[in-house]
Protein backbone atom coordinates (compact mmCIF):
# COMPACT_ATOMS: atom_id res chain seq x y z
CA UNK A 1 0.00 0.00 0.00
CA UNK A 2 1.16 3.43 -0.68
CA UNK A 3 -1.02 5.65 1.28
CA UNK A 4 1.48 6.93 3.84
CA UNK A 5 4.10 7.71 1.22
CA UNK A 6 1.48 8.54 -2.02
CA UNK A 7 3.42 11.78 -2.46
CA UNK A 8 6.99 10.32 -3.11
CA UNK A 9 5.13 9.38 -6.09
CA UNK A 10 3.89 12.80 -7.52
CA UNK A 11 6.18 14.50 -10.04
CA UNK A 12 8.05 17.77 -9.56
CA UNK A 13 6.57 20.13 -12.23
CA UNK A 14 2.99 19.77 -10.15
CA UNK A 15 1.02 22.74 -8.68
CA UNK A 16 0.26 22.32 -5.38
CA UNK A 17 -2.76 23.50 -6.17
CA UNK A 18 -3.72 21.61 -8.79
CA UNK A 19 -2.21 17.95 -7.30
CA UNK A 20 -5.42 15.81 -5.62
CA UNK A 21 -4.91 15.89 -2.19
CA UNK A 22 -7.27 13.96 0.41
CA UNK A 23 -9.07 15.78 3.10
CA UNK A 24 -10.60 15.48 6.26
CA UNK A 25 -13.66 17.18 7.34
CA UNK A 26 -13.40 18.04 10.96
CA UNK A 27 -10.27 16.12 11.47
CA UNK A 28 -10.33 16.55 15.15
CA UNK A 29 -13.70 15.48 15.77
CA UNK A 30 -12.86 11.68 16.39
CA UNK A 31 -14.15 10.47 20.23
CA UNK A 32 -16.67 13.35 20.28
CA UNK A 33 -20.26 12.39 20.90
CA UNK A 34 -22.33 10.67 18.10
CA UNK A 35 -24.07 14.11 16.60
CA UNK A 36 -20.47 15.84 16.61
CA UNK A 37 -18.18 13.06 15.02
CA UNK A 38 -17.39 13.01 11.24
CA UNK A 39 -14.02 11.02 12.07
CA UNK A 40 -13.08 7.75 13.56
CA UNK A 41 -9.43 8.09 14.30
CA UNK A 42 -6.59 10.39 15.34
CA UNK A 43 -4.55 12.42 12.82
CA UNK A 44 -1.58 10.01 12.52
CA UNK A 45 -3.98 7.46 11.42
CA UNK A 46 -5.66 9.69 8.78
CA UNK A 47 -2.04 10.78 7.89
CA UNK A 48 -1.35 7.06 7.25
CA UNK A 49 -4.65 6.86 5.47
CA UNK A 50 -3.55 9.10 2.90
CA UNK A 51 -5.22 12.11 4.05
CA UNK A 52 -2.39 15.49 4.09
CA UNK A 53 -5.25 18.11 4.55
CA UNK A 54 -6.53 18.68 8.12
CA UNK A 55 -9.14 21.20 9.65
CA UNK A 56 -8.66 21.91 12.91
CA UNK A 57 -11.15 24.22 14.87
CA UNK A 58 -10.10 25.31 18.31
CA UNK A 59 -11.48 26.61 21.06
CA UNK A 60 -10.90 27.13 25.05
CA UNK A 61 -12.13 24.64 27.90
CA UNK A 62 -13.02 26.20 30.99
CA UNK A 63 -9.55 25.52 32.85
CA UNK A 64 -7.55 27.87 29.95
CA UNK A 65 -7.03 24.47 27.86
CA UNK A 66 -6.68 25.06 23.55
CA UNK A 67 -8.88 22.08 22.57
CA UNK A 68 -10.16 20.36 19.30
CA UNK A 69 -13.84 22.12 19.02
CA UNK A 70 -16.64 20.92 16.89
CA UNK A 71 -19.32 23.85 17.70
CA UNK A 72 -20.38 23.42 21.28
CA UNK A 73 -18.57 19.45 21.59
CA UNK A 74 -15.18 19.97 22.92
CA UNK A 75 -12.89 17.29 21.97
CA UNK A 76 -9.13 16.12 23.15
CA UNK A 77 -6.24 18.72 24.08
CA UNK A 78 -4.40 20.52 20.84
CA UNK A 79 -1.32 19.91 22.71
CA UNK A 80 -1.96 16.23 22.87
CA UNK A 81 -2.75 16.03 18.89
CA UNK A 82 0.41 17.69 18.07
CA UNK A 83 2.30 15.21 19.28
CA UNK A 84 1.08 13.23 15.96
CA UNK A 85 2.01 15.72 14.09
CA UNK A 86 5.53 15.80 15.18
CA UNK A 87 5.36 12.22 14.49
CA UNK A 88 4.11 12.52 10.89
CA UNK A 89 7.64 15.01 10.56
CA UNK A 90 9.47 11.93 11.88
CA UNK A 91 8.54 9.59 9.44
CA UNK A 92 7.82 9.62 6.08
CA UNK A 93 9.69 12.49 4.82
CA UNK A 94 8.55 12.92 1.51
CA UNK A 95 5.25 13.76 2.72
CA UNK A 96 3.79 17.21 2.89
CA UNK A 97 0.48 18.13 4.64
CA UNK A 98 -1.65 21.12 4.75
CA UNK A 99 -2.57 22.19 8.34
CA UNK A 100 -5.74 24.50 8.62
CA UNK A 101 -6.40 25.97 11.74
CA UNK A 102 -8.48 28.29 13.11
CA UNK A 103 -10.88 29.12 15.97
CA UNK A 104 -14.38 28.05 15.51
CA UNK A 105 -16.72 30.22 13.62
CA UNK A 106 -19.43 32.03 15.88
CA UNK A 107 -22.67 30.36 15.43
CA UNK A 108 -25.85 31.82 15.54
CA UNK A 109 -29.33 30.61 17.29
CA UNK A 110 -31.75 32.92 16.80
CA UNK A 111 -31.06 35.84 19.40
CA UNK A 112 -28.04 34.14 20.33
CA UNK A 113 -24.12 34.04 18.83
CA UNK A 114 -22.00 31.52 20.71
CA UNK A 115 -18.31 33.05 20.45
CA UNK A 116 -15.05 30.49 19.95
CA UNK A 117 -12.03 31.13 21.25
CA UNK A 118 -8.53 30.19 21.51
CA UNK A 119 -5.52 32.89 21.91
CA UNK A 120 -3.35 32.73 19.10
CA UNK A 121 -0.01 33.12 21.61
CA UNK A 122 -0.63 30.56 23.47
CA UNK A 123 -1.37 28.50 19.82
CA UNK A 124 1.77 29.90 18.70
CA UNK A 125 3.28 28.45 22.00
CA UNK A 126 2.37 24.93 20.94
CA UNK A 127 3.53 24.79 17.59
CA UNK A 128 6.59 26.09 18.48
CA UNK A 129 7.16 23.21 20.75
CA UNK A 130 6.10 20.12 19.13
CA UNK A 131 6.21 20.90 15.24
CA UNK A 132 8.85 24.10 14.98
CA UNK A 133 7.09 25.99 12.01
CA UNK A 134 10.36 28.27 11.46
CA UNK A 135 11.97 25.36 10.51
CA UNK A 136 8.71 23.25 8.81
CA UNK A 137 6.16 25.33 7.50
CA UNK A 138 6.11 26.60 4.26
CA UNK A 139 5.49 30.42 3.75
CA UNK A 140 8.09 31.63 1.53
CA UNK A 141 6.23 32.54 -1.33
CA UNK A 142 4.20 35.17 -3.29
CA UNK A 143 1.72 33.17 -5.23
CA UNK A 144 0.42 29.45 -3.86
CA UNK A 145 -0.87 29.02 -7.31
CA UNK A 146 2.88 28.81 -8.25
CA UNK A 147 4.38 26.83 -6.35
CA UNK A 148 5.13 23.35 -7.68
CA UNK A 149 5.90 19.70 -5.41
CA UNK A 150 9.25 20.43 -6.46
CA UNK A 151 9.46 23.59 -5.02
CA UNK A 152 8.14 22.29 -1.50
CA UNK A 153 10.83 19.35 -1.57
CA UNK A 154 13.49 22.08 -2.37
CA UNK A 155 12.54 23.78 0.39
CA UNK A 156 12.76 21.33 2.88
CA UNK A 157 10.00 22.57 4.66
CA UNK A 158 6.70 19.50 5.76
CA UNK A 159 3.47 21.54 6.31
CA UNK A 160 1.23 24.84 5.06
CA UNK A 161 -0.45 26.44 8.12
CA UNK A 162 -3.35 27.74 6.49
CA UNK A 163 -5.05 30.05 8.60
CA UNK A 164 -6.71 33.47 6.26
CA UNK A 165 -6.15 35.98 9.44
CA UNK A 166 -2.87 34.63 9.39
CA UNK A 167 -3.32 34.53 13.85
CA UNK A 168 -0.01 32.80 14.15
CA UNK A 169 3.32 32.47 13.30
CA UNK A 170 4.24 31.55 9.92
CA UNK A 171 0.71 30.69 8.77
CA UNK A 172 -0.26 31.80 5.37
CA UNK A 173 -3.77 33.63 4.19
CA UNK A 174 -3.27 32.37 0.61
CA UNK A 175 -7.00 32.12 -1.49
CA UNK A 176 -8.81 28.90 -0.25
CA UNK A 177 -12.66 28.65 -1.02
CA UNK A 178 -14.71 25.79 0.63
CA UNK A 179 -17.82 25.92 -1.18
CA UNK A 180 -21.41 25.50 0.48
CA UNK A 181 -25.33 25.36 0.17
CA UNK A 182 -27.08 24.67 2.85
CA UNK A 183 -29.92 23.42 0.44
CA UNK A 184 -27.81 21.29 -1.12
CA UNK A 185 -25.44 20.20 1.43
CA UNK A 186 -28.29 19.68 3.53
CA UNK A 187 -30.20 17.47 0.90
CA UNK A 188 -30.65 13.44 0.65
CA UNK A 189 -27.86 11.57 -0.93
CA UNK A 190 -29.12 11.01 -4.63
CA UNK A 191 -29.79 14.63 -4.96
CA UNK A 192 -26.64 15.52 -2.72
CA UNK A 193 -24.57 13.76 -5.31
CA UNK A 194 -25.63 15.46 -8.28
CA UNK A 195 -26.20 18.89 -6.64
CA UNK A 196 -23.06 19.33 -4.64
CA UNK A 197 -21.52 18.74 -8.20
CA UNK A 198 -23.14 21.81 -9.01
CA UNK A 199 -21.82 24.01 -6.85
CA UNK A 200 -18.39 22.42 -7.80
CA UNK A 201 -19.00 23.84 -10.96
CA UNK A 202 -20.01 27.32 -10.28
CA UNK A 203 -16.45 28.27 -8.43
CA UNK A 204 -13.48 28.62 -9.32
CA UNK A 205 -9.87 30.34 -7.44
CA UNK A 206 -6.02 30.32 -8.14
CA UNK A 207 -5.44 28.90 -4.66
CA UNK A 208 -6.83 26.05 -2.98
CA UNK A 209 -10.18 24.49 -3.73
CA UNK A 210 -11.40 22.61 -0.63
CA UNK A 211 -14.40 20.42 -1.66
CA UNK A 212 -16.89 19.49 0.23
CA UNK A 213 -18.42 15.38 -0.01
CA UNK A 214 -20.21 15.38 3.22
CA UNK A 215 -24.14 15.87 3.79
CA UNK A 216 -24.61 18.77 6.59
CA UNK A 217 -27.52 18.00 9.39
CA UNK A 218 -29.56 21.14 9.63
CA UNK A 219 -33.27 22.05 10.61
CA UNK A 220 -35.40 23.15 7.96
CA UNK A 221 -33.00 20.94 5.22
CA UNK A 222 -34.08 17.45 3.97
CA UNK A 223 -32.34 15.25 5.97
CA UNK A 224 -32.97 17.10 8.95
CA UNK A 225 -31.01 16.86 12.44
CA UNK A 226 -29.51 13.46 12.63
CA UNK A 227 -25.45 11.93 12.98
CA UNK A 228 -23.10 12.57 10.46
CA UNK A 229 -22.72 8.50 10.36
CA UNK A 230 -25.60 8.36 9.39
CA UNK A 231 -25.28 10.59 6.44
CA UNK A 232 -22.09 9.14 6.08
CA UNK A 233 -23.32 5.58 5.26
CA UNK A 234 -26.17 6.87 2.95
CA UNK A 235 -23.61 8.62 0.84
CA UNK A 236 -21.37 5.94 0.27
CA UNK A 237 -22.62 4.21 -2.73
CA UNK A 238 -22.70 7.94 -4.23
CA UNK A 239 -19.43 8.75 -3.65
CA UNK A 240 -17.43 7.06 -6.39
CA UNK A 241 -19.73 8.13 -8.88
CA UNK A 242 -19.06 11.61 -7.56
CA UNK A 243 -15.03 11.16 -8.21
CA UNK A 244 -15.65 9.62 -11.68
CA UNK A 245 -17.90 12.40 -12.68
CA UNK A 246 -14.53 14.91 -12.18
CA UNK A 247 -12.85 12.28 -14.01
CA UNK A 248 -14.55 12.39 -16.98
CA UNK A 249 -15.13 16.05 -17.62
CA UNK A 250 -12.20 18.40 -18.33
CA UNK A 251 -13.07 21.22 -16.76
CA UNK A 252 -13.91 19.68 -13.50
CA UNK A 253 -10.68 17.51 -13.40
CA UNK A 254 -8.59 20.54 -14.66
CA UNK A 255 -9.46 22.51 -10.92
CA UNK A 256 -9.84 19.75 -8.57
CA UNK A 257 -7.79 19.83 -5.79
CA UNK A 258 -8.77 19.12 -2.33
CA UNK A 259 -11.46 16.44 -1.71
CA UNK A 260 -13.03 16.13 1.81
CA UNK A 261 -15.25 13.96 3.53
CA UNK A 262 -16.20 12.52 6.91
CA UNK A 263 -15.31 8.86 8.00
CA UNK A 264 -11.92 9.18 5.60
CA UNK A 265 -10.58 5.84 7.58
CA UNK A 266 -13.68 3.98 7.69
CA UNK A 267 -12.19 1.92 4.86
CA UNK A 268 -9.73 3.02 2.23
CA UNK A 269 -12.18 3.35 -0.95
CA UNK A 270 -12.84 6.96 -0.61
CA UNK A 271 -8.71 8.06 -0.60
CA UNK A 272 -8.52 5.36 -3.19
CA UNK A 273 -11.00 7.08 -5.26
CA UNK A 274 -9.53 10.04 -4.82
CA UNK A 275 -6.08 9.80 -5.55
CA UNK A 276 -6.38 7.93 -8.68
CA UNK A 277 -7.44 11.31 -10.31
CA UNK A 278 -3.46 12.11 -9.93
CA UNK A 279 -3.42 9.35 -12.27
CA UNK A 280 -6.03 10.40 -14.46
CA UNK A 281 -4.25 13.97 -14.27
CA UNK A 282 -1.20 12.53 -15.46
CA UNK A 283 0.64 13.53 -12.43
CA UNK A 284 2.73 10.19 -11.14
CA UNK A 285 6.38 10.08 -12.04
CA UNK A 286 6.78 8.54 -15.81
CA UNK A 287 7.38 5.26 -15.39
CA UNK A 288 5.93 4.65 -11.46
CA UNK A 289 2.29 4.76 -12.66
CA UNK A 290 1.42 1.09 -12.59
CA UNK A 291 3.34 1.17 -9.16
CA UNK A 292 1.02 3.92 -8.19
CA UNK A 293 -2.13 2.44 -8.77
CA UNK A 294 -1.16 -1.43 -7.46
CA UNK A 295 -0.08 0.18 -4.43
CA UNK A 296 -4.01 1.33 -4.27
CA UNK A 297 -5.36 -1.54 -4.21
CA UNK A 298 -3.03 -3.65 -2.16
Amino acid sequence: MIYSKWMSYIDDDVKINKLVIPGAHNAGSYGMNKMACCQDDDFYTQFKYGIRHFCIRLDTARDGTIVLAHGVTKGVSFESVLYQFRKMLQKNDSEFFIFDIREYYDQKFGPITLHYKADPKKVDELLKKYIDPEQYAFCDFDKIGDVTMGDIRKSGKRYILLNEKKDYAYSTDCPCILPWDKKVFGSLAPDFARGTLEVFDKHSTDGFYWFQTQQTPNPGTAVKLTTPRKLDMSLRPYFKGIIEQIAVDPERLEKVNIIAGDFMTYDYAKVRDILRLNLVKCFVKKGLEAEYEKGLYE
